[in-house]
Order: structure tokens, then sequence, then C-alpha cells
């Protein structure tokens, strides 16, 4: 696997806290900063499938007169199909 150096600048109470939490985990600082970027990366990936999914849910409920209105207010009841109110 290539990888690119990258710099970056962070407050110094960041950079400790990183470099702390590195030194407990017996870890590098990149490898913390690593895992930290690739979690960070999953769970952007995770919300645009949840975005698109709602996306997709709106698609469907046009047309169906006021749940096409509310979907985005009560969706956990179109989810779950429960009752919110």
């Amino acid at each position: 696997m290539s990888t690119v150096e990258v710099k970056v600048r962070l407050p110094d109470s960041t950079y400790k806290q990183l470099d702390d939490l590195a030194r407990q985990q017996h870890r590098t600082l990149d490898e913390v900063l690593q895992t930290a970027v690739s979690e960070w990366l999953e769970a952007q990936a995770r919300l645009e499938r949840a975005r698109a999914l709602m996306r997709e849910l709106g698609q469907g409920l046009e047309g169906s007169g006021h749940r096409a209105r509310d979907v985005a207010r009560r969706h956990d009841a179109y989810l779950y199909e429960r009752d919110t109110r």
C-alpha cells in the first residue's frame, strides 16, 4: 500500500491528548491518527447511505398526500411503522 505524508496543524491541547492516547495504547501517533481518519471516513459513508435511503423513502412517498410532507419529521414512524404522534 502506498502512503502519502500529510502535514496537519493541531492545537497544542489536541496534540497532547492524541500523544497521551497513543502512549497509553502503546501505539504510534501515526497509528492513532490513521485509525481516527479511517473511522471518520466509515462514519461518513454510513451517513451518506442513510441519506440516500431517506431520499429514496421520500421519493417513494411522493404523491401519497400528507405522508410526503411530514416524512422528515416522522421518519421513525415510517421506517419502523409506529405512530409517534
